[in-house]
């Protein structure tokens, strides 16, 4: 399932980088917009290099209303980007090296409204979706959704929307959970997958989030 790719693919070496470029300066903004280690303590930032390493097949949801948890991660989500960037982020705050955070996160610029679209949809549906099947060549996998609340995964709520949730995969064990937190500013979004290197409760450190909502503010000129 495209919503636990990253988790997947979180081991997987990442170096360079690479951005969705559909020929405007949305991709170049995208890119300059997305956090790196000078701007976060004990952060490291590793652009992806393929659009692969960031988000996964098209793929279709039962129950349909689920739809905009996995467009999340899709390639063809059901409200395209405009453009997007990502990275891997590793978080070391912690003298637990246990308690190390990995996230993937994926940047994303929309034509004027449409982000707040995505949010809009997505929080209804994690509201009211608490699983989901997917079938992918002839075999189907199953998925559990639960909201979370932001102030214990987030330390709080940044940009002008968030939804903050877990998606996990029942076959994997904690292996399988993952921390999603999408954060809106204006048209653009910042998602991330996020999970601990012991499998533990993932949390995504509130000065990474509140620092890449500054930074998309600061992008879209202070709008």
């Amino acid at each position: 399932m495209a919503v636990l790719l990253p988790v997947l693919a979180l081991t997987a070496a990442c170096g360079g980088g690479k951005s969705k470029d559909d020929g405007s300066a949305a991709s170049g903004k995208l890119t300059g917009s997305v956090i790196t280690a000078k701007d976060v303590d004990h952060l490291k930032v590793v652009p992806a290099t393929s659009d692969s390493q960031l988000l996964g097949a098209e793929q279709t949801t039962d129950p349909a209303a689920c739809q905009p948890v996995a467009d999340q991660w899709s390639l063809k989500p059901k409200l395209a980007r405009t453009a997007y960037t990502g990275a891997l982020v590793t978080d070391t705050a912690s003298a637990d090296a246990g308690a190390k955070t990995i996230s993937l996160e994926v940047v994303a610029s929309y034509p004027a409204g449409r982000a707040e679209q995505v949010l809009d949809q997505l929080s209804a549906a994690v509201a009211h979706c608490s699983g989901y099947k997917v079938t992918r060549s002839g075999r189907t996998s199953t998925f559990a959704v639960k909201s979370v609340s932001p102030s214990a995964a987030v330390g709080g709520t940044f940009g002008d929307q968030q939804v903050t949730y877990t998606v996990s995969d029942p076959a994997l064990g904690s292996s399988g959970v993952a921390l999603v937190t999408v954060i809106r500013v204006g048209d653009s979004t910042a998602a991330f997958e996020t999970v601990r290197a012991d499998h533990g409760t993932a949390s995504l450190r509130s000065v990474i989030a509140g620092k890449q909502a500054d930074k998309l503010r600061a992008a879209a000129g202070g709008k």
